[in-house]
Parts: structure tokens; sequence; C-alpha cells
């Protein structure tokens, strides 16, 4: 939590999404983990949002979640902790700029939602239909080990070696 795009998307989702999500779903839990977590997020104590800071593992953490929450509003590069998420099965709602980079179709291996109703209409969804929202995850597990794993990115630049210029 240390990178500014990652506060600024946690700090708007905390105060745009989250209290109409926890509305409408008073027993869903919001967990938030990473390093060096600002006090304005912290020390907030919105209902339903537990601040784990640094943890050790990620995978283990992550294990007994099926959600993946991505609210970035700015930044750029390839977001490694979604790609982690989806070889994991994990269902991962993100804004668009939180999935650039990553070659994901809405609806099938993501969930994207730019606004506070999109994240809204994305959680009713999964929480509605749970086989859909674990199928999401399965797209994205499928796409990782085609697309993002050391196998195919290895086979990739065999191939790339291998041409002649």
């Amino acid at each position: 939590m240390d990178w500014l795009p990652n506060v600024e998307g946690v700090e708007w989702f905390l105060k745009s999404c989250w209290p109409a999500i926890h509305e409408k779903f008073s027993d869903l839990k919001l967990f938030l983990a990473g390093r060096n977590f600002p006090e304005s997020i912290s020390n907030a104590n919105h209902k339903g949002v537990i601040c784990e800071g640094r943890i050790e593992n990620a995978n283990a953490y992550m294990a007994d979640k099926q959600i993946m929450i991505v609210p970035l509003l700015s930044g750029s590069g390839m977001r490694v902790k979604i790609v982690q998420g989806m070889a994991l099965g994990k269902t991962i709602i993100s804004t668009t700029i939180g999935a650039e980079g990553i070659h994901v179709e809405n609806g099938k291996n993501i969930l994207l939602a730019d606004s506070p109703m999109e994240f809204l209409k994305a959680v009713k969804k999964c929480k509605a239909d749970p086989a859909y929202c674990f199928s999401i995850g399965k797209s994205a597990r499928e796409l990782v080990e085609k697309d993002y794993s050391n196998l195919s990115i290895g086979k990739k630049l065999i191939e790339f070696y291998s041409q002649k210029h």
C-alpha cells in the first residue's frame, strides 16, 4: 500500500463502492492486505472491512477467498497480483485500468467495473450465481496457463529465438 495508485483506488472503493455493497450484502467482508497502510485506511473502521497489513504468504492468504477486487484508477503496467489471483482461480473484479496489459475478456475471465454501480452489479452477479462466479475464476486460470505460465512464456521465447531474421 505504499504505491499511490493503490491508496487512491482503495480509498475510492471504500468511499464510493463499499457502502452500497455492504448495505446490500452485510455478510460480506472486505479483506485488505499490503504493507505500509496509510492511517486514513487502517484507522477508518469501515463496516465489514478488515485491514490485515503485511502478510507473509499471498497465496495462502487468498486461498479461502474467491473474489479479488482491484479498484485502480491510475497507474500503468501489468498488475502481477491480478495474474497471481487468476492463476489461483480467483474471480477478479477490476477497473479497466487495473486490467491493462492482461489479455482478458470481460464476463469470461474477469469482471470489469469502472463505477460504483458496476462494482455493485458484479458483486450481485457473483452472489446470485456462485457457479458463474467460479466459472470466471476457472476461465481466468485457464488464460494464465495458456498465456502467462512459465511453460507458455518459455515456448514463446524459444519460438522467437528460433526464427531466422
